[in-house]
């Protein structure tokens, strides 16, 4: 059976249980092999195909689904923005380090850039990469591009130098931020740059902050030999504004479909060390936004949004900034990003709505929490749309989180979302009216934004029903028209329309989504199933002296070697934790299959570490850590360490005799 013919069955089934045509559903169900688990939703009114039923859109409002996709024609995505900012007048657009933007200043600033780079020669559907963090000269380039019919690169900041050569190679224009230019100068050093914009962080700060900020990064440069040369070349923010004086023609373009408008290189686009930048047009960014506004999202006029991640980060250029521009909320800007800088962000700032990684708010929450055991009082009164997004976080750790703002004095717990860069930010996200109900052993993402059509499928294509495993794909207006250069990766991702996202997800039947884990996150078992070392991970967490856990593979001599990496519960005392593991281990035996074995157990205090850039479970680090592994024998804790031979790893047993070693080893 072709694609076409799948699809008009499943539409014909939409009709056969709509009119209860018992005769052409048992047609359909035969050709289809439906299952019993699917049929009994035909009594309900549905088909059991998510993608079809859409359950998530009776969350919403009456034609939001309509409203979603209803993109204005000939127009882009500066048009759509300004006529929000003009609406919303008299809310500040940008906050940076106490320093307030009004709108007419963001628009005159947008209006700068614009001129200022058709003064430079940028010309249209030109790229032009930028390099660096958040600043407000940066937010109103991504405008000023735009009116040119021009387009932001904002470059994977730990690209390498391969892919920063291979990524730039189209473009002679680039912005780059001083403080991390070392990271690109050989590439931007060359002569096929014919200006680079120099922005800094310090730029738009009030003194005396301004002063010391520009001191301390000019004795960093010169201690890292990282000055920017002294040429004309190298144009620096306050010079590169002046140059706008030198144009005065017009600057907006006429509107083209499906013309470039941005592209991001989130760390969730890259696969083997390859950056795919996607790329997004006028009509996918305005779709993400109308997206957003029409699935309820609370941003409320006037509240304020924090917005510390580079935008490299889909997220961060759509749901932390252009998003609150549309909807008139005030963009806090703070690049700094680390769990001391998001602490600070969250208690000095006091933003309304705040996103970051399941690991940022664990951060965060350990530290509040411990300070409250401490005496000290804390008010999240203020909280309106934080939210776990990145990698997500556990059930348990969810709740908790939620306890200690309602014990803040929070009138509003946290929202789980899910996005993709490939659909330029969100999928799905939580919905007030429709709460978790923790029935599984992840939790929910959400539901799906209205706009987004959502199924998951079988590895030969087919729709799963409800409460199924599969491949989760995502059809929707607001997909990305590419991989940049990458035409052959991108027929691979963009199939017939649908995003397949390469996670393995299932939906339930009142239309909430849940992510499990990569699809490839696993080992090959002979009977052609996979292992997942995320089950086995979860596996771990139904006891309650673990407060988390990831398994990694381990290449040793013996085939499908695991280790684990667990932080235990603060309340477990260290002379039961060989008990305890013994009892996880003798559980494990009989849950893995014949020929995976589990080799080692690493411990961690607080928390698993997390990446300082990605802010998610660094799991590269954890796969390098070598010592710090303890086996079990006759109930005790033996450690061990693995030591690297011939491109495999040997377990070498640390501080025993060689009588206990041979008695292991048997």
């Amino acid at each position: 059976m072709n694609k076409e013919e799948y699809i008009k069955l499943k539409e014909d089934l939409v009709e056969a249980v709509k009119n209860k045509d018992n005769k052409k559903i048992e047609e359909i169900k035969t050709i289809l092999n439906i299952t019993k688990e699917q049929e009994m939703y035909f009594e309900k009114g549905l088909t059991g195909y998510p993608s079809v039923d859409k359950l998530w859109l009776k969350y919403y409002k009456e034609g939001a689904e309509d409203l979603a996709n209803n993109i204005p024609i000939n127009k882009t995505l500066w048009d759509v923005i300004e006529e929000k900012l003009l609406e919303y007048y008299d809310v500040p657009a940008l906050e940076y380090f106490g320093k307030i933007f009004s709108k007419q200043e963001f628009i005159d600033s947008c209006y700068l850039w614009a001129r200022t780079f058709r003064a430079m020669g940028v010309e249209e559907n030109e790229i032009v990469p930028i390099y660096g963090p958040v600043v407000p000269d940066i937010c109103a380039m991504v405008f000023g591009l735009n009116m040119i019919g021009a387009s932001a690169y904002f470059l994977k900041l730990a690209i390498s130098k391969e892919a920063l050569e291979e990524e730039t190679r189209d473009s002679k224009i680039a912005v780059v931020y001083d403080g991390m230019w070392k990271n690109v100068r050989e590439e931007f050093s060359k002569d096929k740059f014919k200006k680079v914009i120099v922005a800094s962080v310090t730029a738009d700060m009030p003194s005396p902050k301004k002063e010391i900020v520009s001191f301390l990064n000019k004795m960093q440069s010169k201690k890292d030999k990282s000055q920017i040369p002294n040429e004309k070349k190298y144009i620096w923010i306050d010079k590169a504004r002046e140059i706008s004086e030198y144009y005065t023609g017009k600057v907006k373009v006429p509107f083209i479909e499906n013309r470039p408008v941005l592209i991001t290189s989130s760390s969730g686009t890259t696969i083997n060390g390859v950056v795919k930048g996607t790329v997004a047009t006028n009509e996918s960014v305005i779709s993400q936004i109308l997206s957003g506004t029409y699935s309820e999202i609370p941003y409320f006029v006037g509240d304020r949004v924090l917005n510390h991640f580079p935008f490299t980060a889909s997220t961060s250029l759509n749901s932390l900034y252009l998003l609150p521009l549309y909807n008139g909320l005030t963009v806090v800007i703070d690049p700094r990003v680390s769990e001391k800088d998001f602490y600070n962000q969250i208690i000095n700032l006091k933003p309304n709505i705040a996103l970051t990684t399941g690991s940022a708010w664990e951060s965060f929450f350990n530290r509040v929490k411990k300070e409250m055991e401490s005496g000290k009082k804390f008010d999240f009164s203020y909280a309106k749309g934080w939210t776990v997004g990145g990698e997500g976080t556990d059930c348990n750790k969810f709740e908790n989180w939620n306890q200690i703002m309602k014990q803040a004095g929070a009138t509003s717990s946290l929202f789980s979302g899910y996005g993709l860069s490939e659909t330029f930010s969100a999928v799905s996200v939580e919905n007030s009216k429709h709460k978790y109900k923790f029935t599984k052993p992840i939790m929910s993402v959400g539901l799906p934004q209205a706009g987004m059509i959502v199924g998951v499928f079988d590895k030969n294509g087919n729709e799963l029903t409800y409460n199924q495993r599969g491949e989760l794909y995502v059809k929707t207006n607001a997909h990305m028209k590419e991989y940049y250069k990458k035409p052959e990766l991108t027929k691979t991702t963009l199939i017939d329309d649908w995003i397949h996202t390469g996670d393995l997800a299932e939906i339930d039947d009142e239309g909430s989504l849940y992510i499990w884990g990569r699809i490839n996150d696993g080992i090959d078992l002979p009977s052609g199933e996979k292992l997942r070392l995320f089950d086995i991970a979860n596996k771990i967490k139904e006891y309650d002296v673990i407060d988390d856990a990831m398994v990694l593979p381990m290449l040793t001599n013996e085939e499908n070697t695991l280790v684990v990496h667990i932080v235990w519960n603060k309340n477990v005392e260290e002379n039961n934790k060989a008990l305890y593991l013994n009892n996880i281990n003798s559980s494990l035996k009989s849950y893995l299959p014949n020929g995976i074995k589990i080799i080692g157990y690493a411990f961690h205090e607080g928390m698993l570490p997390y990446s300082s850039t990605t802010l998610k479970k660094d799991k590269n680090k954890l796969s390098k850590q070598t010592d710090g592994y303890f086996c079990l024998e006759d109930q005790k804790l033996i450690p061990i360490k693995f030591e690297s031979k011939n491109g495999k790893y040997e377990i070498i047993y640390e501080n025993i005799d060689e009588n206990v070693k041979k008695l292991i080893k048997k």
